[in-house]
């Protein structure tokens, strides 16, 4: 078991410090990118970017966390014949799925921008090339998390982004003298090339370090294999896809919508560049810890399933790690966020930062509750319930998809109602996943814990806040001495609950086990 925790804590170190520099480079990736495209033109890349994201899903969503958990457990079991056969089977149905729909893409783009009031057929033509190269990541990333080998998946994370920031701004640059759509189309061109260099890089690895296995010739066992990947993977494809499939949505009918409550065409769209493009992209950022810890998760989960124990220990601290590590970084993002978003877009009117700061500060709820919806969501899949998460996430992007529609033509609500619906869909997902999980699996979440990191959060928010916008040095130097301040809040405001991680958990908790 010390082995275990051992392997499980240095594999979250290496996924957590590659998602920080992933990222840290996309946020700067953006930083320019908005320079170079303005707000109208990150409006548009975002709305290209969420058909992408809706796409990438459909073709290679479950991929990864099936692999992993289907290698790890036929690890456990000994059944090393099955691997490669999952391995085969993941790239001829992701890659098989990316040709399909990047044709589909490359014949109705041009329709799809139009619909949208945009300009960007040429960009939708490169999900030919992005959809299969992404298939190709997906399978090799969750052929070596299957052994809980997180360096690779790191590698090749950091290699696609730093070419992307390289070659996304060198092209978008070139091709923005052209015009708006110009750039964009650029800016996808070099994610294009990105990709192409992180397969190239986990293609060698692999030959490298895995081209002899043993190759199964028993065709009942290659039709059994063929067949749990299949079941894993579509329930697991189908539920990842809803977030994608409501965001896309979102994409396309945002700025319709907000035209219809009295804004104008070119407000609608810098508006939703604003909150998908600026906010989203630095708001997103504290949802590496989650991604980390559930990742590092799911194949040790898997395995001690496999064994016979459920691992209970395991996640109860995970879950413990996830809200102290989500919690301040979240908000303490929010507190400082106009001005750091004024230093870094000195273009960017008041009235815009007043809209970012407010979507920003809603937007951190939902965060929070995103990532606990992630580490929910894999502690079901790592039980196998796989068609449970598709029910609960399918209505979840009901309620999302309904509050964006109707809401966002309010003039009063307007961009908010998407910052909404993801609060409605990951808080409905969560409560069905707590209740499902009280079912197949036991562990406590003790009551005290909650209330030092909510009582630490809260302090540290309103202490940077509060010191950030009395202005007494300059505007870096203020970001830089609050967020020292926060820190050192928060750690001396948490020291009760650092110290109580390792005890064992108190009587009063609130708990999820087994039906009593």
């Amino acid at each position: 078991m010390k082995k275990i925790r051992s392997k499980l804590g240095v594999s979250a170190f290496v996924l957590l410090l590659s998602g920080l520099i992933c990222k840290a480079l996309g946020a700067l990736f953006r930083l320019p990118l908005t320079n170079l495209l303005g707000i109208e033109g990150i409006g548009i890349f975002q709305l290209v970017m969420s058909l992408y994201s809706f796409a990438l899903v459909l073709t290679c969503g479950g991929v990864t966390n099936s692999l992993s958990k289907l290698i790890s457990a036929s690890r456990a079991r000994g059944e090393q014949v099955k691997i490669g056969i999952f391995l085969g089977r993941a790239l001829f149905v992701s890659l098989g799925v990316g040709f399909l729909l990047g044709l589909l893409f490359l014949l109705l783009g041009r329709y799809i921008s139009a619909f949208q009031g945009i300009d960007a057929a040429n960009s939708y033509m490169l999900f030919l090339l992005l959809l299969p190269l992404g298939a190709g990541l997906a399978s090799l990333r969750g052929f070596f998390q299957g052994f809980e080998n997180m360096i690779p998946t790191a590698i090749s994370q950091i290699t696609e982004q730093v070419f992307k920031f390289v070659f996304g701004l060198l092209f978008a640059s070139i091709f923005s003298k052209i015009g708006i759509s110009a750039g964009v189309f650029g800016a996808f061109l070099g994610i294009v090339l990105s990709e192409i260099v992180a397969l190239m890089f986990l293609f060698i690895h692999f030959f490298a370090k895995h081209k002899k296995r043993e190759k199964p010739s028993d065709l009942q066992t290659i039709k059994i294999a063929r067949k749990e990947f299949d079941s894993a993977n579509l329930p697991l494809t189908l539920s990842s896809a809803i977030l994608p499939l409501v965001n896309a949505f979102d994409g396309l009918i945002i700025i319709p919508r907000l035209v219809l409550g009295g804004i104008s065409n070119s407000v609608a769209t810098q508006l939703y560049g604003l909150q998908a493009g600026v906010v989203g992209a630095i708001l997103n950022f504290p949802l590496i810890i989650s991604m980390a810890v559930t990742t590092t998760l799911l194949p040790n989960i898997s395995y001690l399933i496999s064994r016979g124990t459920g691992g209970r220990h395991i996640i109860e601290q995970g879950l413990k790690i996830l809200l102290y590590l989500i919690l301040p970084t979240t908000f303490g993002i929010v507190a400082i966020s106009r001005q750091m978003l004024a230093l870094v877009y000195p273009a960017m009117t008041s009235s815009m930062l007043d809209v970012a700061f407010n979507l920003m500060l809603y937007g951190g709820f939902s965060i929070v509750f995103t990532a606990l919806m992630q580490y929910l969501i894999m502690l079901l899949q790592a039980n196998g319930q796989f068609r449970f998460i598709l029910l609960s996430m399918i209505l979840g992007g009901i309620v999302k998809a309904s509050l964006s529609f109707f809401l966002s033509a309010s003039g009063s609500v307007n961009i908010f109602a998407l910052v909404l619906g993801n609060i409605a869909l990951s808080a409905i997902v969560c409560l069905l996943a707590i209740w499902k999980l009280k079912r197949i699996v036991s562990f406590a979440i003790p009551f005290y814990d909650f209330f030092l990191l909510i009582l630490g959060t809260v302090s540290m928010f309103f202490m940077v806040y509060t010191f950030i916008n009395c202005n007494y040095f300059s505007t870096i130097f203020n970001i830089i001495l609050a967020v020292i301040l926060g820190v050192f809040a928060y750690l001396v405001l948490t020291v009760p609950f650092l110290l109580r991680i390792k005890i064992s958990r108190p009587r009063k908790a609130i708990k999820v086990a087994r039906g009593t």
